[in-house]
């Protein structure tokens, strides 16, 4: 790890980053490879304390976080007009973050999490884990395996085109997406590989079953997992 001037901190592994989502994260914690670094966005890291888990760095604006241990290293940052979700992603350079407490507990944290993912000016795949679902964020192409009839949901994430596909019930070949227009949900995967090919856009969301978590990480990071 690395950081600049510009407290940009940079890995070369994959990032897990924890909020503060009152929800079990401990077996989703376990499951992930142990040499991958952990960071809390604010109030996550009393989640990562109470698993007897030290967080190595604390990012946010510290109004939610308690009885923190003096020497846990921490970035404190004012300002209300972005989230601390906002405010990791704009401060991790990683191949992944895998973001935990951040989907769950109340409905308008879940829409604030959506939104960080809208907003991003990079392009690196952030994926986040809930109870029940996986919302992995992508610019560009990917391919992963699913189970026939099993749920894939595509959200666009702003104005995005798609070429052709594979594995969908309903392909995405030619079309178009963007909130308020035409999205994805609840489209289902045929069996085998799912191939999806992106044009030009604002990046989109893969939203599958928490069960699939896995096989989206072996898309994603082949060679880290």
């Amino acid at each position: 790890m690395s950081s600049s001037t510009e407290t940009l901190f940079r890995y070369d592994t994959p990032v897990i980053l924890v909020g503060a989502s009152p929800v079990p994260i401990s077996e989703t914690l376990s499951a992930l490879p142990a040499n991958w670094p952990v960071l809390a966005a604010d109030g996550g890291a009393n989640a990562l304390l109470d698993l007897d888990r030290r967080p190595a760095m604390v990012i946010g604006d510290m109004d939610s976080a308690r009885g923190l241990p003096d020497d846990l290293p921490r970035l404190a940052l004012d300002g209300q007009d972005d989230t601390d979700l906002q405010k990791c992603l704009a401060r991790i350079e990683t191949p992944l973050l895998v973001g935990l407490g951040f989907l769950d507990g109340r409905f308008d944290h879940a829409l604030a999490a959506m939104h960080a993912l809208m907003v991003l000016d990079h392009q690196q795949p952030v994926m986040l884990v809930g109870t029940h679902d996986v919302v992995l964020r992508l610019c560009g192409d990917v391919t992963f395996d699913a189970e026939a009839g099993s749920r894939v949901s595509i959200w666009p994430l702003g104005t995005q085109d798609f070429g052709p596909s594979e594995g969908l019930r309903w392909q995405l070949d030619g079309l178009q997406m963007a909130p308020g227009a035409l999205i994805g949900t609840s489209n289902e995967a045929t069996g085998g590989p799912v191939s999806i090919r992106a044009g030009a856009g604002q990046g989109y969301a893969v939203i599958l079953p928490r069960v699939a978590m896995p096989r989206l990480l072996e898309a994603v990071t082949p060679s880290a997992v």
